[in-house]
């Protein structure tokens, strides 16, 4: 069979899958991508470049659909170039942001396509407004609402939608959930491990003499992964406990929040906010190897993950994996991915006073350490380990539409 893979980035969350599918004697695989990837023996790869950026004079609740429009029309350049090189899918994966998938269908009418979707767009009563539910301009809940044009497209085109968790597929329209199936794209839990005996040497940073180093792993320091709030809760954590020291993994922007004016970051907004911080006892580590970055969780005392309701990073899923001690936003998605207090503590984090309680409190509960740690690492194993998960997207793919439920175990059963 001939299998095209197309996502703005590479691999995505089609890693595994293509990697898999790749190292088949049976298949063919091809990969569209913007990103700049070296040529492989194994795969076509080809990337596509939007003939230009959207026009200043665009109206600005379509100025994103008009740049997806762009990505979309440099696919199916890519498409076309694939077929007079004789690839002609029989399947089709195609992340459904960015507008890439838009004129799958076009280019190849008889493929099956099955998107991957990870959010659909509300401007209230969801991630948008959840920070201050009344600060919602009609004119950004106008221009939000917009945003789901290109998906909505997607998915009347698609054959199957798959939606790594039942938080966010509900909140997709009632009318398409018959094409929507739940199906986490998997962690590698067996690279993601506990290890007692982990250097605590990472990079600079010795950590060998603190006996307590809060983490947090993002992407990026913004308001949508709650960084606002846990640099203010950490201010008193560090007052109140000589012994504290905090660890920040990630890059200095904002990528799902909006952009401070002036240029200024949050980082540099929270360090002005916060003058007296002790500078000496945090450490802004950057964007770690992925060898370092599992120490460091490794080594955690408590990981804190905080997030409004949107989609759930797979970073929360990997500190399970490393046997992580978690305190994790009380939010829909992080409910969803840890379940109760039995593997995680809980805070209602924009109360910044009582996430540092939490915080301090949980730091200080080390008779529930153990069993925090061995019920993360058990539900990452159980419920996201990529071997496992890997065996169903296989299914589906070769499958093409004859998938059935039937045999999967009750945890990874589709609702």
């Amino acid at each position: 069979m001939n299998f095209l893979f197309v996502h703005r980035d590479f691999p995505g969350q089609f890693g595994a899958l293509s990697e898999r599918l790749a190292q088949s004697t049976h298949h063919r695989v091809a990969f569209i991508t913007s990103a700049d990837v070296a040529s492989r023996d194994d795969m076509l790869v080809r990337r596509f470049q939007p003939r230009r950026q959207p026009a200043p004079t665009t109206h600005h609740y379509l100025h994103a659909f008009e740049a997806g429009v762009l990505n979309a029309q440099a696919v199916f350049e890519d498409c076309h170039r694939l077929r007079k090189e004789g690839f002609i899918p029989d399947v089709i994966f195609g992340h459904c942001g960015w507008g890439v998938t838009l004129y799958l269908r076009e280019a190849f009418p008889q493929a099956r396509i099955i998107g991957y979707f990870e959010w659909y767009y509300h401007p209230h009563g969801s991630d948008a407004d959840y920070l201050d539910p009344d600060a919602m301009p009609a004119d950004n809940a106008c221009r939000i609402r917009t945003l789901n044009a290109p998906i909505l497209m997607t998915l009347e085109d698609a054959d199957l939608g798959l939606i790594p968790k039942d938080f966010q597929r509900s909140q997709l329209p009632q009318s398409y959930q018959h094409k929507l199936h739940t199906l986490h794209d998997g962690v590698d839990t067996e690279y993601f491990v506990p290890d007692a005996m982990a250097s605590r040497q990472i990079g600079p940073c010795d950590f060998s003499q603190v006996p307590r180093l809060i983490t947090y792993a993002t992407r990026g320091m913004e308001p949508y992964r709650g960084f606002p709030e846990f640099m203010r809760a950490v201010d008193g954590v560090l007052r109140a406990d000589a012994s504290v020291h905090v660890a920040i993994a990630g890059e200095d922007q904002a990528y799902y929040s909006r952009r401070l004016p002036n240029g200024e970051t949050y980082k540099e907004a929270m360090l002005r906010e916060l003058p007296s911080l002790d500078l000496t006892r945090l450490h802004f580590m950057g964007t770690l190897p992925r060898e370092a970055y599992r120490r460091l969780l490794q080594i955690s005392s408590l990981h804190v993950y905080l997030t409004v309701p949107f989609v759930p990073s797979w970073s929360l899923v990997e500190a399970m994996a490393c046997g992580c001690r978690i305190l994790a936003s009380d939010t829909k998605p992080t409910r969803e991915v840890l379940g109760d207090e039995s593997v995680a503590h809980f805070s209602e984090y924009r109360d910044t006073a009582g996430l540092q309680k939490v915080m301090m409190a949980a730091l200080a509960d080390s008779g529930s350490d153990s069993r925090l740690r061995k019920n993360a690492r058990s539900r990452a194993e159980s419920r996201f380990s990529q071997r496992l998960l890997l065996q169903l997207w296989e299914q589906i793919a070769i499958g093409a539409g004859e998938f059935s439920a039937s045999n999967v175990p009750p945890k990874y059963k589709f609702k």
